[in-house]
Order: structure tokens, then C-alpha cells, then sequence
């Protein structure tokens, strides 16, 4: 295993040997432990960052106490930090999951600046790039989605995305390593895990290799992403004329709605509005469409001419079962949440 990763690392470019410090994620599960053991081994100078949620009581106290002293019999600088993890998805609106990660990666940024770190090193592995993988696949996702976890995003690098979690396993059985389990990774509550415990196991009775055709697929798409990523680059060149966009330039495209959705993306424009907009290429000027961040794209002729509208999203309060009547030549979104005796969109 440690040739493989030793090679991985080579070939994405994600550490310099002679770079500087590394910063290892180490929440004391079987992943971190294997990550934070193989670097060390490889010759990386670690340092090791543990963040304690507050989510699982006694089994968070658990894991920071495991995390210290993994760290202190590798002999590496150990640093962790809490979180008040419930108040802050609460305060933000946020889901469990996502207010974790923010705070997460928050701290690991904040930390490769204040040791001048070269990176951070997370512990994701094929297996969880297969999950990601299936999650924006059943999520309707294009093809960025569909290429799995990226090796490097940043100061981001995940050294172990060439390794199963069965490799992981064999890996800390041979050299005797312990390490905690997270009790939440056996329930199938959150999407993730019911696709890790109960999709990817069906499926393997149709292809006991569907792990690995998986992840060779995500390589392939990978790289039929460089090739679209550089198609619209080209586009994006040859289209916009300062503000204007060409459109019989964007017709001689090939899937043409896909290139102006990308050209528009940027601007906060939707998939629906883009459609929309591509259904009047052919027809009168003088159409307006409206983006939620402010834009206008306004059909002239034989282009689109996109400006500052200042038209962003409003909102508005009214009580419970009050009328009221809304007036608008641009998309809307509603939220309806109660607040007591009152509501608000």
C-alpha cells in the first residue's frame, strides 16, 4: 500500500517530500489513522488536526482521547479544537453534515496559514469517491459530479484515493493498529451510508467488481471533463464580445443549450431559465430573463446582451391565511417556515 499512495502522490502532484509541513485530518476512525500512519512512514513531517463536534457524547470524548495519544506515539505535533457543531447548523440554517464540514475546512485553512503548511491531507478513499459518485448521480448531477472526489481542491489533498477501505482494513490489520469506530457509519439514516450499506452491496450481486468498474469510470469521465472544461474555455472566448454573446457562434456549437448554460451559469442563472431562454433564440428581440443574483440577458437580434439588472431576491412577511398577490416578469423562489402565529416566504 505505501508504494501505491507513494505513486498516487507522484503522479497528482499533492505533497513535496522537502515542501514543508503536512496537516493530516485525524478523527481516529480507521481512515485518518491509516492516512496520518502512511505519511509519516513515507517520510512527510505531520502534523495532526482533530475536531471534536460535540455530536455523539461520550464517543466524541472518546475519539479526541484516542486521536491525542495515536498522535503522541507518532510523535507528531498534535492540535484540536470544539465545536458547538448543533448551534452553529441552527444558527446558519445548515444541515448537521454540511455545518461539520464548514467548520471543518474553516479550521484547516485557518491552520495551514497560521503553521504555513503546504497542505492538508484528508483521509477520503476510492470507496467514498464511489459514494460521492452515486449521491450526485441519483441527484441529477452533469458531469462534474459524476468524476468522484478530485484528488487535490486547493490546499485539499487526499492521498488515499487510490486504496479501498478493504485495503485500509488489511493495511492496519497487518501492522496491528487499533483505531476508533464512529457508531453513526452503521446506521443508514443519511444517504451516504445507506448507499455504502445496503446499494453498493446490491449491486455487487450483479458485479462483485462494480467497485472498481466504478472507479474506473469516474477516471474516464475525469477525463472527458478536462475535455469539455477546455471546449468551453474556447466558447467562452469566441462567444462573449464584452457584454454581448453571439448567437449564431453559440449555435454552431455542438449541445448548444449545455454551452450557454455554462456561459450563464456564473451570472446565477438556472437551468430552467436557460432553457427558457434557449427556446427564443429563434424568435422576436426583446426578451428579458432574470437571475436571482441581479443579471439581465436581454435577446437583441442575433445576440444576447447580459447587464447589472439589480433586480436580487426580495423578501417579504405576511400573517397567516393573508391574501396577497405577487407581480414579477422574473423567476421566484418561495420558502415557506413558521413562526408561531406567523409565516414568511
Amino acid at each position: 500500500m505505501l508504494s501505491r499512495i507513494r505513486s498516487f502522490i507522484k503522479e497528482h502532484n499533492l505533497l513535496d517530500i522537502n515542501g514543508g509541513i503536512v496537516l493530516v485530518g485525524l478523527s481516529g476512525g480507521a481512515d485518518s489513522v491509516s492516512l496520518l500512519d502512511v505519511l509519516c512512514k513515507l517520510g512527510y513531517d505531520c502534523v495532526a488536526l482533530h475536531c471534536n463536534f460535540h455530536l455523539r457524547g461520550e464517543e466524541s470524548e472518546r475519539d479526541e482521547s484516542f486521536a491525542r495519544e495515536f498522535a503522541k506515539r507518532k510523535k507528531v505535533p498534535y492540535f484540536a479544537i470544539d465545536f458547538q457543531t448543533a448551534s452553529f447548523a441552527e444558527k446558519n440554517k445548515l444541515s448537521i453534515e454540511m455545518a461539520a464540514r464548514q467548520l471543518r475546512y474553516d479550521w484547516f485553512e485557518e491552520m495551514c496559514k497560521k503553521l504555513n503548511a503546504q497542505a492538508v491531507a484528508v483521509a477520503h478513499h476510492r470507496d467514498d469517491s464511489i459514494e460521492t459518485l452515486l449521491m450526485n448521480l441519483m441527484r441529477g448531477s452533469g458531469i462534474r459530479g459524476l468524476v468522484g472526489i478530485r484528488p487535490k481542491n486547493g490546499y485539499v489533498v487526499r492521498p488515499l484515493l487510490c486504496v479501498s477501505r478493504a485495503d485500509i482494513q488489511d493495511w492496519l490489520g497487518q501492522i496491528g493498529q487499533t483505531y476508533v469506530t464512529d457508531s453513526t457509519n452503521f446506521s443508514d439514516e443519511y444517504t451516504r451510508n445507506y448507499i455504502r450499506l445496503r446499494v453498493l452491496p446490491s449491486m455487487e450481486q450483479l458485479n462483485p467488481a462494480v467497485r472498481v468498474t466504478l472507479a474506473r469510470s469516474a477516471m474516464h469521465l475525469s477525463a472527458a471533463e478536462e475535455i469539455y472544461l477546455s471546449v468551453l474555455e474556447k466558447a467562452r472566448k469566441e462567444l462573449w464580445k464584452g457584454n454581448s454573446l453571439s448567437i449564431p457562434q453559440l449555435l454552431a456549437y455542438p449541445a448548444s443549450e449545455t454551452i450557454l448554460y455554462e456561459m450563464l451559469r456564473p451570472y446565477g442563472f438556472s437551468r430552467q431559465v436557460v432553457s427558457s431562454l434557449f427556446m427564443c433564440l429563434g424568435r422576436e428581440s426583446g426578451k428579458s430573463f432574470y437571475s436571482p443574483l441581479g443579471w439581465r440577458v436581454i435577446k437583441d437580434r442575433d445576440c444576447l446582451l447580459i447587464d447589472k439588472d439589480g433586480k436580487t431576491e426580495e423578501t417579504m412577511e405576511f400573517k397567516k391565511d393573508q391574501l396577497f398577490k405577487i407581480q414579477s416578469d422574473f423567476p421566484i423562489k418561495c420558502q415557506l417556515i413558521q413562526y408561531n402565529e406567523h409565516f414568511r416566504f
